[in-house]
């Protein structure tokens, strides 16, 4: 993980280099003005390898896997690890403040499965508009963030988290949701097996192909055996592994289709198959068409 953070801030961070920390995991906070000049990569689809709140003031568009979110004014952003995402914007005005941890940090010593809170379930963006007075609420709270992360006091660790999740409960109060899970309750089988599932496609590529696609792949990852893993899904989703694993190839080869140039024997490559014309047989037994016709649509 640290290896990933290492490559984001050469990619886009215009500092000297990554500073170490003594923390539980990885946290920094900075703004619009410290990314570097060249943004093109903020174009591309693609995951960060951490929590990410961005508290903005301007015209600016976020796309994920299958949405569109345009922002205008005060807005604020969440993402996880596991979405996938771009932005985009012509505002030369537009300000913002992103605040970033590893789960590790936000974890601390704690239990606590952050795929339960509202504002990181799902792989989608999260975003929410603010009032004037909010924005300036929650301007304060990063500028209070930003302050202690440059402070010399000894527990300031704790004290960043605490603030951090100031601002996650600031939102979320806001959240008309009579179904939201207990925060304190520990990741079950099925949650680990989609978190392993989603490590497992994260930044795929020609030089970095999908490991497995098995059911006994993931289920030697979680410890367990394919049986008990298969009946955790299916009482879960009512899905068996294999059906989840290959609904989850086949979101990820239509993303490499759509936001890729990759030819259709690299995406095969990506996807772990080893011929494409097997690859081919299982797009089109699963979708109906084939990976040309939905890149042409």
């Amino acid at each position: 993980m640290y290896k990933e953070i290492e490559m984001f801030y050469d990619q886009y961070i215009d500092e000297p280099k990554l500073n170490e920390q003594s923390f539980l995991g990885h946290f920094d906070i900075f703004h619009w003005g410290s990314l570097k000049n060249d943004l093109s990569a903020c174009a591309n689809l693609q995951r960060k390898p951490f929590y990410k709140i961005a508290l903005l003031n301007g015209i600016a568009t976020y796309y994920s896997n299958k949405e569109e979110f345009p922002i205008s004014g005060y807005t604020i952003v969440f993402l996880e690890p596991m979405t996938r995402s771009r932005f985009k914007t012509d505002d030369e005005k537009i300000s913002a403040t992103y605040c970033v941890c590893s789960e590790s940090f936000l974890k601390g010593a704690t239990k606590l499965n952050l795929r339960n809170w509202p504002v990181f379930q799902g792989r989608e963006i999260y975003v929410q508009s603010l009032s004037k007075e909010e924005y300036h609420d929650l301007s304060r709270l990063m500028l209070e963030i930003e302050e202690e992360k440059n402070s010399d006091y000894p527990f300031k660790e704790h004290l960043l988290r605490s603030r951090v999740f100031d601002i996650i409960h600031y939102i979320q109060k806001s959240v008309k949701r009579n179904d939201i899970t207990p925060v304190h309750k520990e990741d079950t089988l099925d949650e680990r097996f989609f978190h392993v599932l989603e490590k497992a496609f994260l930044n795929i590529n020609p030089e970095n192909t999908l490991a497995g696609k098995s059911p006994a792949y993931f289920a030697d990852l979680l410890h367990t055996t394919v049986d008990y893993l298969n009946y955790s899904l299916k009482k879960a989703t009512g899905k068996t592994t294999q059906q989840i694993i290959h609904e989850r190839i086949i979101e990820e080869a239509n993303v490499l289709l759509r936001h890729s140039n990759y030819s259709v024997k690299e995406i095969a490559w990506c996807l772990n198959f080893q011929e494409t014309p097997h690859f081919l047989t299982f797009y089109k037994k699963h979708t109906n068409t084939t990976p040309l016709a939905y890149r042409a649509t």
